[in-house]
């Protein structure tokens, strides 16, 4: 039987769907509400929701980083956990081979040490049980060795320092904890984390700018809200600024370090705000005030541009802003398990970015056999294969699944939906399903037929 919420929307759909033009201001706004049948608002923010206070101190040379980090976590009024579990991504694989590590001691709360284990070397557990609705509140030093190759999610050393899912981060889905093994595949990742407010505390000795998630709000401070995970790069930026209307104005600030034939700053301050306005009239306003693009001269290629909340990596000499700012909608607002689905962030961001770019990159590619019609396969199964195949067998292939469907406006009026009912929670392949099935009854066996799983 058809959910109420669905049966209201089906009877507000109007004929003939049609999007207009990327303005991204509120009239444009109102008339995508309108001719979807899609009205309403983003929810509340979650409370409680996780917070995390900690100090980043980077160490001369760019090779080190230190702090302390202290993480306040409420167990859900559903139920409780007999542990906490943080997840240390820097010992990974891909990194520790090029010798990364992320080390942590003293954990405690208040004065007493807690018991921890590392069942692997990405998992740290805390032997901690926290009843339903419980507040604890845990601390512990943290000492990251940066990896030694660059284009990665972190890098050290040189004139610059990257810094992405660098701390311990805490792995709770809204269910349960997420324990899937870290991905081989370059700039791919595999971790689900929750919503959490993050203030942050940035100190290192150099004349190097800084740029993070969130906003400043004094000098070394850094404070973000509402967000999945926090980043900060430190480099010679040029830095250009201007604001988007989403219709609240959003300050979007663009750092792009020195090379040569550098994309200028504007191209990529353009194409930012053009794709915050535009997916902000599609699939809801963007909810925070500022967003970044730090582009740098290390990163290289399709694989090289890396999406945080709030703040975006592209290459200094390219850029596709319009796919990483996609995923501010799908993967920051709307989370999901990437370990195991992650045709619902790159799936759907590859399908957002056609609406600024026209169409995806390389839309007439062929499908390997090896993954077609495998877009709803976890990334253990992505793993076996290179960039290039992950990138066709789930991005390319998840837009084309999408494509079938139905008309493009109606695919969009559904994924609107999407959001304004998973805003701020980890979505499952069956939330979108039904969001999808509002406008296209037959939407499950059609994308079964390319692989989802429901």
């Amino acid at each position: 039987m058809m959910a109420p919420w669905r049966r209201l929307i089906v009877l507000g759909i109007l004929a003939g769907l049609l999007i207009p033009g990327a303005t991204g201001r509120s009239a444009e706004a109102r008339s995508a509400q309108q001719q979807c049948g899609v009205d309403g608002s983003l929810p509340s923010l979650p409370t409680p929701r996780p917070h995390y206070a900690f100090s980043v101190r980077v160490r001369p040379g760019l090779r080190t980083v230190t702090g302390a980090l202290t993480v306040t976590f409420t167990a859900p009024s559903e139920q409780g956990t007999d542990r906490l579990v943080f997840r240390l991504w820097p010992n990974g694989p891909r990194y520790a081979k090029t010798g990364a590590h992320l080390s942590v001691s003293a954990v405690r709360e208040g004065g007493r040490m807690l018991p921890v284990s590392s069942p692997n070397p990405t998992t740290l557990v805390i032997a901690r049980s926290v009843t339903v609705g419980q507040r604890v509140v845990v601390s512990m030093n943290w000492r990251l060795v940066l990896p030694r190759e660059t284009g990665l999610r972190m890098k050290g050393g040189g004139r610059s320092v990257r810094l992405g899912s660098f701390f311990p981060l805490l792995a709770w889905d809204g269910n349960d904890w997420a324990l899937d093994p870290p991905t081989g595949l370059p700039s791919a990742d595999a971790w689900t984390t929750p919503t959490a407010d993050f203030d942050v505390r940035v100190t290192h000795s150099t004349r190097l700018r800084v740029l993070a998630s969130g906003q400043q709000v004094g000098p070394g401070k850094w404070r973000a809200q509402a967000v999945r995970d926090f980043t900060l790069a430190l480099g010679r930026f040029a830095i250009v600024k201007g604001t988007a209307h989403v219709p609240a104005p959003v300050r979007v600030t663009v750092g792009v370090e020195p090379a040569g034939f550098a994309t200028p700053a504007r191209v990529f301050l353009g194409r930012a705000i053009v794709s915050l306005e535009r997916y902000s009239a599609l699939y809801g306003p963007y909810p925070w005030r500022t967003y970044t693009v730090a582009a740098m001269s290390d990163l290289t290629g399709l694989t090289g541009a890396l999406e945080y909340p709030t703040l975006v990596y592209q290459p200094s000499t390219s850029e596709n802003v319009p796919h990483e700012t996609a995923h501010q909608w799908f993967y920051s607002l709307v989370g999901n398990n990437q370990a195991h689905d992650p045709w619902l962030d790159e799936g759907l961001a590859t399908w957002a970015e056609a609406a600024i770019n026209g169409a995806p990159p390389f839309p007439d590619a062929t499908i390997p056999p090896e993954v077609t019609n495998k877009i709803g396969e976890p990334m253990s199964f992505w793993d076996q294969f290179d960039s290039r195949r992950y990138f066709l067998g789930a991005y390319l292939q998840t837009y084309r699944a999408l494509l079938s469907l139905g008309p493009r406006s109606q695919v969009d009026c559904a994924l609107r939906l999407y959001v304004l009912h998973n805003a701020y929670r980890i979505a499952r392949p069956r939330d979108l399903l039904e969001a999808l099935q509002t406008f296209f009854p037959d939407a499950e066996q059609k994308l079964e037929a390319y692989g989802a799983h429901f």
